[in-house]
């Protein structure tokens, strides 16, 4: 039944999907929607009912139609039909209404005033822009509505609270859009003393125009928002023309438009009649501010008219003849003319407004025949009287101040208060003069001058004196005090050219900027220098002069001296106040110069006129500075004697000899210093045998030639050459020459010998030169001397004696020429040229070297429970081969991933030769010849992991330190370890003593070791963790050695010691105190014998547990040795009382039966008279026996009663004496002197307590 219902109501959902579909998407107007509602029933009749096939999971029908989110299933077709039916419905386009239906085009308002209230009368032009009922608002919340009409019908009005009214207009078919509202409204206006005031909420339209009336003539009105108004004093608008007759106003009328003026505010204040008849009373506050320039005098002045009384419509303002009226302002100012008097100038002003409180009127004039400045140093000048006409009371303010490099002082004063500016508000600037008159007239004369420059130069002068012209540059700073200046005028030595001139700029010293620059009419020494700006404060300038000559001695060191008059361009001392300078003469080094006359100056050290130099020296031509002056104001013109000096000429050879198999390659290097004077040829003496074996490789302009016939002072063997150039020589030059010299062919342990030829720089100051020996790997070169040979001149090799006049240095650090001395293994220095050298060359066998090393390995073994481990091993090498070796332990297994270089990862390649199992190559096709890099190897042990071996690489032998890292399992500690390697345990307890007494450190840091073999490349899980027990061996090379480590199970361990400390404790319980005492030493010597034979086993063992131990098993022990003494005192107490209950038992009931004779003696006696070993004791201890016995049973019934056990140490000892008659007992009270005094805590020693020991036993089982 309700799947059927389910059906249904399925179907006629999917009917209404269709439909709602087909719906246009957005709504018309109400107006234009009723047709299309008519047509719809139409259309749905015309459309008929179609059958729909409907798809319904059957098996999930509940769960699919009856949750909250149900669906419709139908097919693809149909869902594309209603698709696309409800697009195109939706498309259709809809006819939109104009956004307002009806608005207020303007509104025309007049307002009146009647009586207590203010009436408007308004029209509204209203435009409607649709058919049907309209709804406008008019607002108007707060006044009342007398009148409103279209036409001759009364309008509609509603009234809405908080909204105002509105107007309801029914606009039918064919009616006109446009229509116009007559309103009248009326609202009681605000009374206050002196002012009324009204506001309305009128209509709002964007025009807006008001015309406002009130009765009374003359008064002020304001209105609120004021957008624009207008007033019309005689009630109507005025249109240009002919002036109207004057009539008297009888009411006042503003005309002012508001726009969409949320509020109309209006308010207006009567006039007041004031003093009738009477003229106004004004007073005038005066400020006048007084400018004097050079030429010029402006002068601005403010009055301020405070207004009584009455009303003004004009002032009158009179000023000196002279004054240039610049101008008359206000706001309130209509026009204003100039009427001339006797010597006085009256300004007319007249007023737009009646001014009744207060006016304002700003006053411009101008003065410019003050000659001041330009023909005349002085001039009086007047400050301009202002004075105001018709008021009753003028005073004010009187402000001076010059422009520019004038100074102002006052000649005359009168009528006139100086204040100080303190007292005066908005100075606006800084003022001269400051005064204050009470009432005109006042007079002020002021006498200006101008003010002449300050200027104080310091000039730096730096003086080139070179070989073909004098170059002067001349710096000076100026300050300039007290007026600016636009010129400045140097005296310039005659000869002399100016080359350049400009400000500079150094240090607080600005620089000028240069207008132009030329020489002085009529002044053929003075030049000027002309500044487009004016130049204040601190300011510098530059000059550069220039003058040739052409002097031979100069030129070429003639050996005669040139007298040079060295003149200085400086400023005209007439233009400065002060002067002093400083002159740096700078010189080539070829040149000597010698002071000849310095009258005007001051010899002072050269650094310290650089010291002072402010800008920047400038040296040309390898120059230097050569002598410093200081200078004021006397003319100063230093003389000196110039002189060319001879050159001077230092040579350093770099002989560099390259030994090699069959020949040496000799390289010399000339190194030529010429100083002061260039030169163009020099000498060089060489052996005749190497004269043609010599090649020159320098450049072009070097030629060797023979001299020619051959000099005096040639060397014996050897030949004089020229070294020319075709320039002159200057400076550092450098000649290269290289020669070979055989060598026999050198068998293997050969030895040859050389003799190294000298070459003999002549006609230099100075000779030294540097010998750098370079020889090939398979050779041995040694230093021999020489001696002479056969022929006149020749040297031989002599092995038995040593080099002349040489000194070794080091090759790598104290080589100074430059030259190709790279690898060099033995270098030598020699000073002049007579040093003699000779080679011993030796060959020997070249031996193959190492082609890869292992710097650096670790190798981390991480050990498992069941005997296998896993190893992670790292190895740091270089190498030269393309592959290496590789040989991996026994019971080994690679992983998927067993090799990685530089952290990639790469293959192993399989060695078929290798005679052994697990034979691989490392390929290093990516790695560079020689470059260290970084091998990881991962692979898995399976079984006898305890037995460690790390890989090996077959044929290499440059293996260094190579680190293990074991990882133990929890349950594992190390006994011991054997094999070829050092541990980096902690170490045991005595080391660990030794390593706090000599500080030393073992601590191992695993992590740096690993850093240092990784190189920076990374490598993951290498480092240990802190969650197992690490432990680190070491060795260098350890090949096929294997680090074998003896592992036992923690618990048995922990067992065997706690057995151990067990075994201890029961021993010592037994024991007196001075047997645990030598118990424990015995313990101690023991852990020290193994701490020294088995460090290894005492660092592995957890020592907490073993402490702990000991330490309770010698607190059990010290609690049993203390509580010893005390238990035998309990004991003789106990004992004592139990004695003396027997005596008075035994009183009472032996003593009416027997007579017995009670006997007192003192143990002690009868210790003393006993021995152990003596007839008597034995006799005594039988009598003792037999009495015991008899007391037990005396005793029996006693003891059953009393409960009371005694011990034969006790202090009654009861004794039995029987005779033949009758029998009698006898009662010994042994008494010991103050014996519990004399307790020592402790049996006395002595045969008498074991003897005791023995009773006291016996009568305990009793």
């Amino acid at each position: 039944m309700n799947s059927k219902r389910f059906l249904l109501g399925l179907v006629f959902s999917l009917l209404i999907v269709k439909f709602s579909f087909a719906q246009p998407v957005a709504e018309a107007p109400q107006q234009e929607r009723a047709p299309e509602e008519q047509a719809a029933p139409a259309e749905q009749i015309k459309d008929p009912l179609k059958e729909q096939i409907i798809y319904v999971p059957y098996e999930k029908l509940p769960q699919v139609f009856e949750k909250p989110a149900r669906g419709v299933f139908l097919p693809y077709e149909q869902f594309q039909q209603l698709w696309d039916s409800a697009r195109k419905n939706s498309s259709t386009e809809v006819e939109q209404g104009p956004p307002l239906r009806s608005l207020i085009t303007s509104i025309e308002s007049s307002a009146e005033v009647r009586g207590d209230v203010m009436e408007v009368t308004a029209q509204l032009e209203i435009q409607l822009l649709g058919k049907g009922w309209h709804e406008i608002p008019l607002r108007l919340a707060d006044a009342a509505i007398s009148s409103a009409k279209i036409g001759e019908d009364n309008a509609r009005i509603v009234f809405r609270p908080g909204q105002g009214y509105f107007l309801l207009i029914d606009q039918q078919q064919g009616q006109s859009d446009s229509l116009t509202l007559e309103l009248k409204y009326a609202k009681t206006y605000a009374k206050s003393p002196g002012l009324n005031q009204v506001g309305f909420q009128a209509p709002q339209a964007s025009i807006n125009r008001w015309k406002i009336t009130i009765k009374d003539p003359g008064v002020k009105v304001n209105v609120r928002p004021l957008v624009a108004a207008t007033e019309t004093r005689d009630g109507a608008d005025v249109d240009n023309g002919d002036a109207p007759t004057p009539q008297v106003p009888t009411e006042t009328v503003l005309i002012a438009f508001f726009g969409l003026a949320p509020q109309v505010q209006i308010d207006w204040t009567p006039k007041s009649e004031g003093a009738s008849g009477l003229t106004a009373l004004a007073t005038v506050q005066t400020r006048q501010n007084v400018i004097i320039g050079e030429g010029s005098q402006r002068t601005q002045a403010t009055l301020t008219y405070a207004i009584t009384r009455s009303e003004l419509t004009e002032l009158k303002i009179r000023i000196p003849a002279g004054q240039k009226i610049a101008g008359v302002f206000d706001a309130n100012v209509r026009r204003w003319d100039v009427e001339l008097e006797k010597n006085a100038q009256v300004i007319n002003v007249e007023l737009f407004e009646p001014a009744t409180v207060s006016q304002n009127i700003s006053l411009e004039l101008e003065r410019f025949d003050l000659e001041v400045g330009m023909q005349n140093a002085a001039v009086e000048v007047t400050v301009p009287e202002i004075e105001a006409l018709g008021v009753s009371r003028q005073q004010g303010l009187v402000m001076v101040r010059t422009e520019g490099d004038l100074r102002a002082d006052v000649i005359t004063r009168t009528g006139l208060l100086q204040v100080d500016s303190t007292q005066v508000g908005n100075q606006q600037g800084e003022w001269d003069f400051l005064y204050r008159y009470a009432a005109p007239p006042y007079e002020l004369v002021l006498k200006i001058e101008k003010l002449q420059p300050r200027v104080s130069a310091e000039e730096f002068v730096d003086i080139h004196v070179l070989e073909d012209q004098l170059r002067v540059d001349v710096t000076t700073l100026f300050n300039v005090e007290r007026a600016g200046i636009f010129q400045v005028e140097y005296q310039v030595p005659k000869g002399y050219t100016v080359r350049e001139v400009h400000g500079v700029q150094a240090g607080n010293y600005q620089p000028v900027v240069v207008e132009n620059h030329h020489v002085v009419e009529n002044a053929p020494s003075v030049y000027r220098v002309n500044f487009s700006r004016k130049a204040f404060g601190l300011v510098a300038l530059q000059l550069g002069l220039e003058k040739r000559h052409n002097d031979d001695n100069l030129v070429t060191p003639t050996g005669v001296a040139s007298e040079y008059t060295l003149e200085l361009a400086r400023v005209v001392p007439a233009s400065v106040e002060q002067v002093r300078g400083r002159v740096l003469i700078i010189a080539p080094e070829g040149l000597r110069l010698t002071p000849k006359q310095t009258a005007g100056g001051q010899s002072v050290a050269v650094n310290e006129i650089q010291a002072e130099h402010i800008s920047p020296l400038s040296i040309r031509q390898n120059a230097r500075p050569a002598q410093g002056f200081r200078y004021a104001e006397e003319a100063f013109a230093p003389v000196f004697d110039v002189e060319r000096r001879k050159p001077h000429i230092e040579v350093g050879q770099l002989i560099v000899a390259d030994v090699d198999q069959g020949e040496v390659k000799f390289n010399v290097g000339l190194h030529y210093n010429i100083r002061y004077s260039g030169v163009k040829t020099f000498r060089l003496d060489v052996p005749i045998s190497l004269a043609d074996e010599i090649r020159n490789d320098s450049s072009n302009f070097i030629t060797e030639n023979v001299i020619e016939p051959a000099p005096e002072d040639v060397a014996a063997g050897y030949v004089a050459w020229e070294l020319s150039s075709n320039r002159e020589l200057l400076g550092a030059v450098q000649i290269n020459l290289s020669w070979n010299m055989p060598l026999e062919q050198l068998d293997v342990e050969s030895v040859d010998r050389i003799a190294v030829d000298r070459l003999a720089p002549q006609n230099v100051d100075r000779s030294w030169g540097q010998i750098v020996l370079k020889k090939a790997e398979n050779l041995d070169v040694a230093p021999i001397g020489l001696k002479d040979g056969d022929s006149e001149g020749s040297q031989v090799t002599d092995p038995e004696s040593t080099p002349e006049n040489l000194r070794q240095i080091d090759p790598q650090h104290d080589i100074q020429l430059a030259g190709n001395t790279a690898d060099g293994t033995l270098a030598m220095e020699f000073h002049g040229n007579d040093w003699k050298l000779g080679l011993q060359v030796n060959r020997f066998d070249l031996k193959e070297i190492e082609k890869t090393a292992v710097e650096m390995g670790y190798v981390r073994v991480q050990l498992g429970r069941s005997g296998n481990a896993v190893v992670h091993s790292v190895f740091r090498m270089r190498s030269v081969d393309q592959r290496i070796a590789l040989q991996m332990p026994p019971n080994s297994e690679l992983t998927n991933d067993p090799l990685r270089i530089n952290g990639s990862s790469v293959g192993l390649e399989i060695n078929d030769s290798g005679d052994q199992e697990g034979s691989y190559f490392i390929p290093l096709t990516t790695q560079s010849l020689g470059e260290v890099f970084v091998v990881e190897l991962v692979y898995n042990i399976k079984h006898k992991a305890n037995m460690i071996s790390v890989p090996v690489f077959t044929g290499v032998e440059a293996v260094n330190q190579i680190f293990v890292g074991v990882e133990l399992p929890r349950n594992s500690v190390l006994l011991d370890y054997s094999g070829d390697w050092d541990d980096h345990l902690e170490g045991s307890w005595l080391e660990y003593l030794q390593e706090r007494i000599v500080n030393n450190d073992r601590n191992f840091d695993s992590h740096q070791v690993i850093d240092e073999v990784t190189a920076g490349y990374h490598v993951g899980d290498i480092y240990p963790t802190n969650r197992q027990q690490s432990l680190h061996f070491s060795t260098i090379n350890p090949g096929q050695e294997a680090l074998v480590l003896t592992l036992s199970d923690r618990s048995q361990v922990n067992l065997f010691l706690f057995a151990g400390l067990a075994v201890l404790g029961l021993l010592g319980l037994f024991l007196s105190l001075r047997k645990q005492i030598a118990l424990m030493l015995l313990v101690l010597a023991a852990s020290l014998g193994i701490a020294m034979v088995k460090p290894v086993l005492t660092s592995s063992l957890e020592f907490s547990g073993v402490l702990v131990g000991l330490g309770m098993m010698v607190v059990v022990w010290g609690m049993k040795d203390i509580s010893r003494p005390f238990i035998g005192l309990s004991r003789k107490l106990v004992s004592r009382k139990k004695n003396a209950i027997v005596v008075d038992t035994i009183d009472e009931t032996v003593g009416d039966e027997n007579e017995g004779v009670t006997s007192l003696t003192n143990v002690a006696d009868v210790t003393a008279s006993d021995s152990p070993n003596s007839p008597e004791s034995l006799a005594d201890e039988e009598e003792r026996a037999e009495s015991e016995t008899v007391d037990s049973e005396v005793l029996d019934g006693v003891s059953e009663e009393e409960n009371v056990n005694f011990e034969d140490d006790d202090e009654l000892i009861l004794t039995e004496s029987a005779s033949n008659d009758d029998s009698s007992v006898t009662i010994e009270e042994t008494v010991e002197h103050d014996e519990l005094s004399d307790f020592p805590g402790e049996p006395p020693e002595g045969p008498d307590d074991e003897s005791e020991d023995e009773a006291t036993n016996t009568e305990d089982e009793k």
